[in-house]
């Protein structure tokens, strides 16, 4: 998933936790930092019942940290 957020890009991988039973989610918050592109990369240590729900988490906690650091 790909969502601009303010004058950010967040992007939202979702992936299968260690034992496969459940899902994470990988986010990529891209930004421009004095005139050149940066990336941040978030990692939630928290398991979900689906990939939805690990999508919806991470975009959330990806603007979350927009709104502190940007």
């Amino acid at each position: 998933m790909q969502a601009p957020y303010k004058d950010a890009i967040i992007l939202i991988t979702t992936l299968r936790s260690a034992k496969g039973l459940r899902w994470r989610s990988s986010c990529a918050v891209k930004f421009l930092k004095d005139g050149r592109e940066a990336v941040e990369y978030l990692q939630l240590d928290l398991d979900y019942d689906t990939a939805q729900q690990a999508e919806r988490a991470g975009l959330v906690f990806s603007k979350k940290w927009v709104d502190a650091k940007l």
